[in-house]
C-alpha cells in the first residue's frame, strides 16, 4: 500500500507539472521574459519530466520484479528519473546554446551515468545499497 501512496504522490506532483509546463509554453514569450522565461520553461519542463521518467523506472519494476522489488527501489528508481531528467535539460541547454553535436550528446550522457554510478558506490560503501540479505 505504501507503494500506491507513493506512485499517486509523485503522479498528482507530474500531472502539475504538466499544468504549469503548458501554461508556461503558452503564457510566456521567451523574447520578452529572456533568462527567467527559461529558467521557468526548463523548472517546469524538469519536473515534468523527472516525474514521468520515475513513473515509468517504478512501471517496468513492478512488471519484472513485482510490488515488493519496486518499493524496495523506489528512491533508487526515483534517482534515476531526476537523472533521466537532468539528462534531457542538458540536451536542450546544449541545444539553445548552439553547442550540442554528437559528442557534446555523448558527454553529457557519460556525466550523469558517473553520478549514478558514484552514488550507487558511496550507497554501497555505507551499507544503504538495495541488497536483500
Amino acid at each position: 500500500m505504501k507503494l500506491q501512496k507513493l506512485l499517486f504522490g509523485v503522479g498528482f506532483f507530474s500531472v502539475l507539472s504538466l499544468f504549469g509546463w503548458i501554461g508556461v509554453l503558452f503564457l510566456v514569450d521567451p523574447d520578452s521574459y529572456g533568462m527567467p522565461g527559461m529558467v521557468l520553461f526548463l523548472g517546469t519542463a524538469f519536473s515534468f519530466l523527472s516525474g514521468v521518467f520515475a513513473l515509468i523506472l517504478v512501471t517496468l519494476a513492478r512488471r519484472f520484479l513485482g510490488d515488493a522489488g519496486a518499493e524496495e527501489s523506489f528512491g533508487m528508481f526515483f534517482r534515476q528519473g531526476f537523472l533521466l531528467a537532468s539528462f534531457v535539460i542538458g540536451l536542450l541547454l546544449l541545444s539553445r546554446f548552439g553547442m550540442l553535436a554528437w559528442w557534446t550528446g555523448a558527454l553529457t550522457f557519460v556525466a550523469v551515468l558517473l553520478i549514478e554510478l558514484s552514488v550507487r558506490n558511496m550507497s554501497d560503501m555505507n551499507g544503504t545499497g538495495n541488497d536483500t540479505e
